[in-house]
């Protein structure tokens, strides 16, 4: 068999066989099952229907969107041209039809309104000016009850988590209600149900804007961790809990409040001023010609807690931790960074390339001061300029023929050899 007719019916790229379409990638491939499940479990090919399909689902959407708006806009102009039967033509021409239609048609559109009536204007008189009146005082907020958000039992004094939300902290040991979710505050409040609940460790706060009303009211939910069994070995997590299934124990933890007074204050910000200056008396204001200063007296008086003190103080803690680590995470990558700039230079002559460095300096080769010679190895960032014909280049001659040189043999001699009993 020749060397044409072994190459017959190859694998060439120009022979005519059957192939197989991607539409969402615009990709061809063989025909095999093979070829196409690996296709269609590729990542690209995935994204790419994941990509398609949303793109539907919008224009779907857009499309639903748009001709409900063009419905209601009809609906709007027939409304205000009024409903107009539909005449009769019995046994009319179709040109007659025609034109009784687009006449109909043109009575359709609304009439325009009248012009309206120009009001001539009256001459203005002289009328005094009234300056406007002071805005009005801020609105009061609800008075807050004392009496409100709190229990005790058994000279235990607990805090109601939906009132005391504000409050709460990660890190405190809180009360957690297991059962139903539809009990009442007096159900909870029962002395014989105090079984029901469960100590738990409160994770993380999360503090979420109400979408429903236009107000600054927050809704706060919490992620708490607790022990289902005492022979539990993990831990059971449960997020996005409402506060209304938590409760506080006064005291029981240097993070929750000692007294009820301080959990009051706490819940109102930590401070609470109260004025109790008086209407000025010109008698008591005079002011002392050796001093220049009136008497003293008290305007305010501002209230506060040992526990605000102490939540100040571990807000001022946390960040000045978090600013401690940013500036030692700082340090390390400025460290790093020099440490490969100078590894940069210290094997700028022991590369892997041999007697130079690729990326070295002119001054460390012998070239000329102050220039920096050209990369010398193969750049993979740049695209490279080959025509079709030379990626294409077969790099072997093919099956030509080769001669080897045969090693000639020499024919050995007659050589006569001499003892020394010929002589």
């Amino acid at each position: 068999m020749s060397h044409a007719q072994r190459k017959k019916g190859g694998n060439e790229p120009w022979r005519n066989k059957e192939r197989h379409y991607c539409s969402v990638c615009n990709a061809w491939m063989a025909s095999d099952r093979q070829s196409i499940l690996l296709h269609e479990n590729g990542k690209k090919h995935r994204e790419a229907v994941e990509f398609d399909l949303k793109r539907r689902r919008d224009e779907k959407s857009k499309k639903e969107k748009d001709k409900k708006n063009l419905n209601s806009l009809f609906a709007k102009i027939n409304g205000a041209v009024g409903d107009i039967p539909a005449p009769s033509f019995g046994n009319a021409k179709p040109w007659e039809i025609a034109a009784a239609q687009e006449q109909a048609v043109q009575c359709a559109v609304a009439p325009k309104p009248p012009p309206a009536k120009r009001e001539k204007k009256k001459p203005v008189k002289d009328e005094p000016f009234v300056p406007p009146l002071p805005p009005g005082p801020p609105p009061e907020l609800p008075p807050f009850d004392p009496n409100h958000g709190h229990y005790i039992i058994d000279g235990t004094i607990f805090l109601e988590g939906q009132v005391y939300a504000n409050i709460l902290e990660a890190g405190m040991p809180v009360h957690l209600w297991m059962g139903s979710s539809f009990a009442t505050d007096l159900e909870k409040r029962d002395l014989r149900n105090c079984n029901i609940w469960k100590t738990t460790a409160l994770l993380a706060k999360v503090v979420k804007k109400r979408p429903s009303t236009d107000s600054k009211e927050k809704k706060v939910t919490c992620h708490v961790s607790y022990l289902r069994t005492p022979t539990d070995e993990d831990e059971t997590l449960e997020t996005d809990v409402p506060s209304s299934r938590i409760r506080l124990v006064v005291g029981s933890d240097p993070l929750i409040p000692g007294t009820l007074e301080e959990a009051h204050l706490a819940l109102m910000g930590g401070r609470h001023e109260i004025d109790v200056s008086k209407k000025p008396d010109p008698e008591k204001d005079k002011i002392d010609d050796n001093t220049g200063l009136t008497g003293w007296s008290t305007t305010t008086i501002r209230k506060t807690s040992h526990h605000y003190e102490q939540v100040q103080e571990r807000k001022r803690q946390r960040q000045h931790e978090k600013e401690l680590a940013e500036y030692k995470e700082k340090k390390e990558k400025e460290i790093q960074a020099r440490k490969m700039e100078e590894a940069k230079y210290a094997n700028a002559h022991d590369s892997a390339l041999g007697a130079y460095d690729v990326w070295s300096s002119a001054n460390a080769a012998g070239g000329i001061e102050g220039k920096t010679r050209a990369y010398k190895g193969v750049d993979i960032t740049k695209e490279t300029k080959l025509s079709i014909t030379d990626t294409a280049k077969s790099l072997s001659k093919g099956m030509g023929s080769v001669a080897f040189k045969k090693k000639k043999i020499k024919k050995k001699g007659n050589a006569r050899k001499r003892s020394a009993d010929d002589d």
